[in-house]
């Protein structure tokens, strides 16, 4: 880890860059530090292509109305590289997976899952906590063990594991907050019928669990853990103690991968029956109906002039003719919204590259890109003190934040049983073999 002292020197250089160019004020008071604030929705694998159309259906009421709030577009991701740790990893860091060394799910013959200390840039929250700036983050790909940072990190194992005697040592940063976060895990045994009867017909419900129980369990899993994230997330808002608060809702792409094929039956080599398709074939939108209300009641943990990016990896193309699963049933095009002060409400931008999103969080935030990073500060729909205060930031790069990566850290505690959970899981997806 770098020494405090030179840790300090790169932030110092960005805020005297910032001051200079008249691109920023000094922080100081509460209301300067309020303003820079940033709460992060991350819905993996939303598309245009599916959203517009159910809002214009109706549906979808929470981001139809932040849309007329926000500066919003299409993301363009990496392709063919579709993975969502390293897609994840840079959002997170701004730079390509060759310089952040997070690439896959699992390394190795015998397919461990990678763990946290496949980072070697420094994410957003590094680059914040070099600040004095804190942050939340729960449940984001990699994270395990969750490290030590300037706020709370909940890693992304929380749902595995749930059997043991005692719960795995890393689960969360810092380590008292760990009863906490294994008391509010939900089981999948604990979804209810009316929980279910939300995504499946009521009336179809015991003929989709009598028929089709692989299927429910799948749907069940993946709330569960959903739940269990927003219940962590939900605690740790009270107070509103963080300037980054960094919420990552995963369960939209595990719905997709489980559930497409039933919405668009024609897609793909599946057999469907009339039972079938009468039990899944709304589950996906559902899901998003049910994400919708999340985002909501999100947003509401915060002021409502809290500047706000909803964004997601990547899309979903759904079933494929060729029978490929996993990533390659993953479009290139996601989503990217933005409210701010420094963003016009309402307007429409043709599409952003994954690498811009990192320089433009950092900018939301006060703080100028890297020389080093690739991508480039979002410039569509800046309102004129916007357009000036990132002229400034890129104009004023620092020169790096490398000199902030995490110091490799350990492996974290490994257990067999759950690393073939996870593995399970990723078989189940079709990201592995």
């Amino acid at each position: 880890m770098l020494a405090g002292n030179w840790r300090w020197v790169l932030v110092v250089s960005a805020v005297v860059f910032l001051v200079g160019c008249g691109g920023g004020q000094e922080k100081s008071s509460s209301a300067d530090n309020e303003a820079n604030k940033l709460l992060v929705i991350g819905i993996d694998s939303a598309d245009w292509r599916l959203l517009k159309p159910m809002i214009e259906e109706g549906r979808l009421p929470v981001l139809s109305k932040f849309m007329t709030e926000s500066t919003h577009g299409r993301m363009k991701t990496f392709f063919p590289l579709e993975k969502s740790p390293l897609l994840w990893a840079s959002i997170c860091t701004g730079v390509q997976p060759d310089v952040h060394g997070v690439s896959n799910f699992v390394r190795g013959s015998d397919q461990k899952p990678v763990t946290g200390s496949a980072w070697f840039a420094p994410a957003l929250w590094d680059i914040l906590g070099a600040a004095d700036r804190s942050t939340s983050l729960v449940g984001m790909w990699t994270t395990f063990p969750a490290r030590p940072i300037n706020g709370v990190m909940v890693s992304d194992y929380v749902p595995y594991g749930s059997s043991r005697n005692k719960p795995l040592a890393g689960l969360c940063y810092p380590d008292s907050l760990a009863d906490m976060v294994v008391s509010l895990r939900v089981s999948p045994d604990d979804i209810t019928d009316e929980q279910l009867s939300y995504f499946i017909p009521a009336d179809q419900l015991a003929m989709a669990k009598e028929k089709f129980p692989t299927e429910v369990a799948k749907l069940a899993g993946v709330l569960a853990a959903d739940l269990t994230y927003l219940a962590i997330n939900r605690e740790l808002a009270k107070g509103d103690n963080f300037d980054l608060f960094f919420f990552y809702l995963r369960g939209p792409d595990m719905i997709s991968h489980y559930f497409y094929k039933f919405m668009e039956p024609d897609k793909g080599h599946y057999r469907h029956t009339p039972e079938s398709l009468a039990a899944f074939s709304d589950v996906v939108k559902k899901y998003y109906d049910w994400s919708d209300e999340v985002v909501g009641e999100v947003l509401g943990w915060f002021p409502s002039d809290r500047q706000t990016v909803v964004v997601s990896d990547h899309g979903f193309y759904g079933p494929r003719k060729s029978s490929e699963r996993g990533a390659a049933e993953h479009s290139e095009w996601g989503i990217f919204l933005v409210r701010s002060e420094m963003y016009e409400a309402g307007k429409s931008f043709s599409h952003l590259e994954l690498l811009d999103i990192c320089p433009t969080f950092l900018a939301l935030m006060g703080l100028p890109p890297a020389k080093d990073m690739p991508g480039y500060i979002l410039d569509a729909g800046l309102t004129v003190e916007g357009r000036k205060r990132v002229s400034g930031m890129e104009e004023h790069r620092v020169e790096s934040y490398m000199p902030l990566r995490p110091a490799v850290g350990p492996e974290g505690e490994r257990d067999e049983g759950v690393d073939e959970e996870i593995r399970k899981q990723l078989r189940s997806l079709g990201y592995i073999n």
